[in-house]
């Protein structure tokens, strides 16, 4: 982030910080999906072994901005789109690898959402949520991967 004396991540999804105004921030980062599939040993016998590995690496930017309401609350909203520059993709098929290519542009977007409340100098409450939405493709070949996170908490500092 380009405004970290003012504009603070933690104050929003860690609590590790109080900030007290509002301020927002440009973001520059990467981000990386990956994940493998393969069939089971219960799979019949007609079946060949098959194994799918899925790995995007992307760089990107984009925006955030905490609100702050009557010093108690912190409203905290982001997105940040990256680019795929690094596609690690590969099918195994009856014991034979083989590279999958991807098309240019692949996107990564992840937005973040929080909502905090706190209770006197200690205490907090919120929640907050992410979302990594992975883009693929073209046309008729097209693919879509949406992962959410969800998360309410309460907390004492110490």
């Amino acid at each position: 982030m380009f405004n970290h004396k003012r504009f603070s991540f933690p104050a929003a999804f860690s609590q590790t910080y109080i900030q007290k105004r509002s301020a927002g921030s440009w973001l520059a980062g990467f981000s990386y999906q990956g994940g493998t599939f393969k069939s089971t040993d219960d799979a019949p016998d007609a079946m060949p072994k098959t194994r799918i590995h899925v790995g995007y690496f992307g760089i990107g930017g984009g925006y955030g901005y905490n609100f702050v309401l009557h010093r108690k609350w912190l409203l905290h909203l982001s997105t940040m789109p990256a680019v795929v520059v690094g596609n690690y993709n590969n099918i195994t098929y009856d014991g034979e690898k083989s590279k999958v290519h991807g098309s240019f542009p692949e996107m990564i977007f992840t937005e973040r959402a929080a909502v905090v409340y706190n209770m006197g100098a200690n205490k907090f409450a919120g929640m907050s949520f992410i979302v990594n939405n992975l883009l693929l493709g073209h046309g008729h070949n097209r693919a879509d991967q949406s992962k959410w996170l969800a998360r309410a908490f309460f907390g004492i500092r110490l």
